[in-house]
């Protein structure tokens, strides 16, 4: 019993939250009081979400409902995500042809999954690896077997190891044009040790952070044209926000060799010219 009771380290709390939280669940236990048992049952509700999800590999809330489901590789998988994983990589075996410009970036497997979110019906995962990257989301049918989703791709051209300020979105997805329900995957650099959604009512979910990748899909609400991405340090300062929608414009960044691997385009998808005196230092991405 004290073993569960133990919470594990989570960089997702600021410091301190994780022992006042065990002092509070054991009073809470310690405290007689038969004739209120709902409470009981949600503090020891309490105590198993909190132990899931700050262990190593899959963590649910066990109680059905709105339930999450996050892991970190595919040995960590459930079983149910691991078949919305195994549907994503079936979509991207059969929808590349010969002469796409780098046919590696979509030559990934389960090895290569960085990081997964499932939350309902309703999951989201990145796999990377040397060439490029794969995001994938899909939802599963309610009704009779299979998903229905979405899938891109991208290589890394010269940007592997740099990211456009502390946060980079690799792929999103919403249930209406500019919110509703949320997935997203991306990066992040080295100082991130906390990101959240602002859903842009006071509402917010918290990403999963892994070796420098994140996911999340969106939880307790619609998340509104404002929303955005906040990323904290260690220390719990605010280091930047990214808005969720919008032009999807970057700013310029440079490498330490003064080139430039980050620049806004024209409307037609094309680099604008840039003098590289004037873009700002990337960062180097936390893996």
């Amino acid at each position: 019993m004290n073993d569960i009771l133990q919470p594990p380290a989570e960089r997702d709390l600021p410091a301190g939250r994780a022992e006042r939280m065990q002092a509070s669940v054991l009073a809470a236990l310690q405290e007689p009081e038969p004739q209120h048992p709902g409470r009981r049952v949600a503090v020891l509700a309490a105590v198993v979400t909190t132990v899931a999800a700050g262990a190593v590999g899959a963590a649910w809330w066990p109680f059905g409902g709105n339930h999450q489901t996050l892991a970190m590789s595919a040995a960590e998988l459930s079983p149910s995500l691991r078949d919305a994983a195994e549907h994503c990589l079936a979509w991207n075996q059969t929808r590349w042809t010969p002469t796409d410009a780098d046919p590696r970036v979509q030559e990934v497997t389960l090895d290569n999954l960085a990081v997964a979110t499932q939350h309902g019906d309703d999951s989201v995962m990145l796999f990377l690896n040397d060439a490029g990257y794969v995001t994938c989301e899909l939802q599963a049918k309610r009704l009779g077997r299979g998903f229905t989703g979405s899938i891109g791709s991208d290589e890394w051209k010269g940007r592997r190891d740099w990211l456009p300020g502390p946060v980079e979105i690799l792929g999103m997805s919403s249930s209406e044009f500019d919110g509703g329900d949320v997935t997203v995957t991306g990066r992040v650099s080295a100082r991130v040790q906390r990101l959240v959604l602002e859903h842009g009512d006071r509402r917010t979910t918290t990403a999963r952070l892994e070796r420098g990748t994140f996911g999340l899909v969106s939880t307790g609400g619609a998340v509104h044209p404002d929303a955005q991405l906040v990323s904290y340090d260690e220390d719990g300062d605010e280091l930047g926000r990214s808005p969720l929608y919008g032009t999807g414009e970057v700013g310029c960044y440079v490498d330490p060799a003064g080139k430039v691997v980050y620049q806004p385009r024209h409307a037609k998808n094309e680099p604008s010219p840039v003098d590289p005196a004037e873009c700002v230092p990337a960062e180097p991405w936390g893996r």
